[in-house]
């Protein structure tokens, strides 16, 4: 009889004779055997392990072959924060945008998408099964007439489940329609981000604007002030209008505090679009806005072209599309495949192949391919939805742009030069002693002048808003620049006829 650990010695072969010679178990084995008996004994053990270092080396190599190798790309490694910017002491409307693309830190955080649609990219390329190695050792016996000549029969398998349908170019159609979509999704937050800026710099601008009419209005009653003063002293004029005078500076005064409230949350919101905490800067460019030389007509074709949310859409009908083609070829399984290697207790070897087939009974895969279809329907929805919005937003921003210009243009034609002529012509009259233009006439018109200027502010604030509508909804920030060489007059006699 042999005995159980000369059996477990037939197995483990790599075992060193003298460790088992010297287990007080193994008495009954002859403490000193020749080489050649020790590889007589294990001679029809062969096999085992021919059979099981050839799996073992073709699992390696297998999972060699189909592992991608991973892509690093230096743009999405975790870069350490970068140092607070320096603010600048004059900062002009493009060198805003730039700081604002670059130190955003809502758009940082929307370019880290961009690894991660990467990484699904690897993931689609990468084979999703790896080979199972299922081996069976088992303990034979029974009578003499069975004739178990081999104690200790195995199977080996190597399985591995194997896509037939061609699921992985489905799976990497869809991976790079969605990193493609990714990428057009950063680009549009990037538009977004530089239309913001443009929206924010003009409200800037228009606060300063602001400050500088309240600034010179304060001038102008200083210096009616003191002339009142003087025609009292005369006694041209009563003490009372020398009270009214006083009051309209009162009045300016408060305003002028307010717009510089105003002025301060214009900066800040400037400075959170520009990924600042404090900044000082001043603004560069004139405010009043020049023409421009635009094929109105041809906008909604440049839309539908540049717009970035647009062609994210488009790529998102795309991975849809991919993800029904993959659900479709996933719907009835895959097969599992592989050898088969055995050897029975009558020392009888097998070799063959199996074959594992499902059968799609319980589980035809129509939810999934329900699913993924009325995913790609809602993504044609979006993109029909997307194209209309784009329309919709050319014709908006371009109606509000003419609607905007036109009160501009009328103000600085019309209004206000008529304004001015009037206040020039009762001073005259004031001077001239002509009866009844007194000084409450002559304040009421020069607020009614002021009251204009402002207004034009306001509607060179509006161009400035409705061309960065323009620009959004084209899809093209540049629309909204301003070119650097155009000079206005200064802002404190801007829409004042010239002398």
């Amino acid at each position: 009889m042999v005995s159980a650990w000369e059996q477990l010695h037939k197995v483990q072969f790599i075992l060193p004779h003298r460790f088992i010679s010297a287990n007080p178990r193994n008495r009954s084995i002859p403490p000193k055997r020749s080489v050649r008996q020790i590889r007589k004994r294990t001679e029809g053990y062969r096999p085992v392990r021919y059979w099981l270092c050839g799996a073992l080396l073709l699992a390696v190599t297998a999972e060699t072959w189909c592992q991608s190798p991973t892509v690093e790309f230096a743009g999405d490694r975790v870069a350490p924060m970068p140092p607070a910017v320096a603010s600048p002491d004059v900062l002009s409307l493009p060198a805003a945008i730039q700081q604002a693309l670059e130190n955003n830190p809502s758009l940082a955080a929307q370019r880290r998408l961009r690894g991660i649609a990467t990484a699904r990219l690897v993931i689609a390329d990468t084979y999703p099964f790896n080979p199972t190695l299922e081996t069976r050792v088992q303990r034979a016996s029974g009578p003499e007439v069975a004739g178990v000549t081999n104690k200790t029969p195995y199977e080996a398998l190597l399985l591995w489940e194997v896509e037939v349908r061609g699921q992985i170019h489905h799976r990497r159609d869809g991976a790079v329609a969605a990193l493609s979509r990714t990428e057009w999704e950063i680009v549009a937050q990037e538009q977004s981000i530089a239309v913001q800026v443009i929206k924010a710099y003009a409200g800037l601008q228009y606060r300063q604007e602001k400050i500088r009419l309240l600034t010179e209005t304060m001038g102008i009653y200083d210096r009616m002030v003191t002339d009142v003063g003087g025609l009292v002293n005369a006694g041209k004029l009563k003490a009372a209008d020398l009270v009214v005078a006083r009051t309209e500076i009162t009045a300016t005064q408060d305003l002028l505090n307010a717009s510089r409230e105003a002025e301060t949350t214009a900066r800040q919101e400037l400075l959170r679009s520009l990924g600042l905490v404090v900044g000082t800067f001043k603004t560069d460019g004139p405010f009043e806005p020049s023409a421009w030389d635009v094929d109105v007509k041809a906008l909604d074709d440049i839309a539908l072209n540049r717009r970035a949310d647009l062609k994210a859409r488009q790529f998102a009908v795309n991975e849809a599309a991919a993800n029904v083609r993959l659900a479709t070829a996933n719907r009835y399984g895959n097969p599992i495949v592989g050898p088969v290697v055995g050897y029975d207790p009558s020392k009888i070897q097998t070799v063959g192949v199996q074959v594992n087939i499902p059968i799609p009974i319980a589980n035809t895969g129509r939810g999934q391919m329900f699913q993924s279809e009325a995913e790609h329907a809602q993504a044609v929805a979006l993109l029909k939805q997307a194209e209309l919005n784009v329309r919709q937003d050319v014709t908006s921003a371009l109606a509000r742009l003419t609607a905007a210009e036109m009160r501009a243009n009328q103000l600085r034609t019309k209004l206000l030069p008529d304004l001015q002529r009037a206040v020039d012509d009762m001073e005259k009259l004031f001077q001239a002693g002509e009866p009844g233009v007194d000084l409450l006439r002559i304040i009421d018109i020069r607020r009614k002048v002021l009251q204009a200027r402002d207004n034009y502010i306001d509607a060179l604030w509006s161009v400035w808003q409705a061309r960065a509508d323009v620009a959004a909804a084209v899809g093209e920030p540049a629309l909204g620049l301003m070119p650097a060489e155009v000079k206005s007059e200064p802002p404190a006699k801007m829409g004042m006829p010239k002398q």
